[in-house]
């Protein structure tokens, strides 16, 4: 394909005849590829189950429809498209009106378009200019999705996406495309957008190709490090991907909806509605190896023949079997460290953590425990006899000396309960509040305190909820409060 992937073994890359042979045509069907060819189709498969995508404003079938558009009820921004479109063509996007106009808009490059232009365009879109094919097509007015504020200090004007290949139920490859001045605002490799490969455990950006030529027949690319065309050009390695395992989850929801044995998911991240499906790809190309560095053949065979039991267990095992990609120097460029979900976490007894000339003293009054860096929890938790162990066995005897209820039938009946206590259960030393908090099961008040730690050698003071050892896999949960100095490389398993 390119010698950009002469390191990886011929056994690892799949090639557009096998591709062909044992994946398209044996895994989609007639009928999910009349589903993935349409984005009619598309949007009404998926929105059946409350999967998201761009709201539609018109569909336009015929010339006779196209006289009577009434241009002036639709928003200042939208986009023309053809309904069975193929690698980003025959898509018109308007920014705006023109000021002190109503009948003339802004696209990406400033130029002005009017009504005229409009009819043209679709005039083309009928005649099946833009489609798979050349077939006769029609046209959609869609709305314009507003880029994501992560993403769009790295894309001109246009909304990036994202695309995954999903195979068995399984995501298998990730790349981001960010359009470029060149691409006229799409996000279409061909068009000359920037493709980066993303690390499937963690969502964080990992390798950028660019297309050497537009020609639709070429396939030779070069690695790209930095955008090129924007006021402050940016790295493009290193770049955490919002929303990463909601991306997922609508991937693999895609595929099982589509009826697609094999397919391409193109997903974008609106700024107020969060991800929304593009479109379906039967056909997904094979670029996103050579920006992955990766070959699909490896990772097909290694998914083939798996059960899987629901979305969570699926984005799980694609994380486990494929993520790790990410290197020291994507962390460097992140500003942050990379994490394992099970991580030494060096805790100081009450009072015993001291610096003293610049040096930590970690021999006398420490404890190193194994703990979770939980991104399903919001503050963080420690075990009874943990806590007890810090010199909080005083705070623990004292919340237990109050007759508070076992357990709570709701979380307003818990939240009552600590407005009317806090002040007076919190008035020993080393108790910082009440919390409520599900444990077993059920409803609960526990108290919280505050305790010193270091993770991979950056102190913190968090505050900790005490729990029951039984409800903890580890002696301490750190929950995402205190995990804005970490990337989590949520491919590492770990045992109980």
């Amino acid at each position: 394909m390119t010698n950009l992937l002469k390191n990886l073994a011929t056994t690892e890359v799949l090639g557009i005849n096998r591709r062909n042979q044992d994946y398209l045509r044996p895994l989609n069907s007639p009928s999910a590829k009349k589903i993935a060819d349409s984005k009619l189709l598309t949007k009404r498969i998926l929105r059946r189950s409350n999967i998201q995508t761009p709201e539609l404003f018109k569909v336009i079938r015929t010339e006779k429809q196209l006289k009577y558009v009434d241009w002036s009820s639709l928003p200042k921004s939208f986009v023309i498209k053809p309904n069975q479109g193929s690698r980003g063509r025959g898509i018109l996007i308007v920014y705006g009106k023109k000021k002190g106009s109503e009948q003339a808009w802004i696209q990406s490059n400033n130029q002005i378009v009017r009504i005229k232009d409009f009819e043209s365009h679709i005039m083309q879109i009928f005649e099946g200019r833009f489609s798979l094919g050349s077939r006769r097509d029609i046209a959609l007015i869609e709305e314009r999705l507003k880029t994501d504020k992560l993403l769009k200090k790295y894309s001109y004007k246009g909304v990036p996406d994202i695309r995954i290949i999903v195979y068995n139920s399984i995501p298998l490859m990730a790349m981001t495309r960010l359009p470029t001045k060149e691409s006229n605002g799409k996000a279409n490799l061909h068009a000359g957008a920037i493709c980066v490969g993303i690390d499937i455990g963690s969502g964080i950006t990992i390798n950028g190709i660019h297309l050497k030529s537009k020609s639709l027949l070429s396939d030779t690319y070069e690695p790209i490090e930095m955008t090129y065309d924007q006021k402050i050009n940016l790295p493009i390695k290193g770049i955490e991907i919002p929303n990463w395992d909601e991306i997922l989850e609508i991937a693999v929801k895609c595929q099982r909806e589509s009826g697609l044995g094999y397919a391409g998911v193109d997903i974008a991240i609106d700024r107020d509605k969060g991800p929304m499906v593009f479109e379906l790809n039967a056909r997904p190309g094979l670029g996103i190896q050579v920006t992955n560095n990766a070959g699909l053949r490896f990772r097909l065979e290694r998914v083939a023949g798996i059960k899987v039991k629901n979305t969570k267990h699926a984005v799980r095992i694609a994380k486990n079997l494929f993520g790790g990609s990410v290197s020291e120097e994507i962390e460097l460029l992140s500003g942050r460290q990379i994490a394992n979900l099970v991580e030494k976490i060096t805790l100081f007894e009450k009072g015993k953590y001291k610096v003293k000339r610049k040096r930590k003293k970690l021999k006398q009054g420490t404890l190193l425990v194994k703990g979770l860096l939980d991104t399903g929890l919001l503050t963080s938790r420690i075990d009874r006899d943990t806590a007890a162990k810090l010199g909080f066995i005083d705070a623990i005897k004292s919340f237990n000396s109050y007759e508070i209820p076992k357990v709570f039938n709701s979380f307003e009946e818990a939240q009552a309960y600590i407005d009317k206590m806090d002040n007076t259960i919190s008035k020993h030393e080393d108790i910082v509040r009440l919390a409520k908090i599900t444990e077993e099961g059920k409803i609960r008040v526990r108290p919280v305190i505050s305790v010193n730690l270091l993770i991979k050698g950056i102190h913190k003071n968090i505050e900790v909820i005490i729990s029951t050892r039984k409800e903890l896999i580890y002696p301490i949960l750190i929950g995402r409060r205190e995990l804005k100095d970490f990337l989590i490389d949520a491919s590492k398993t770990f045992t109980r």
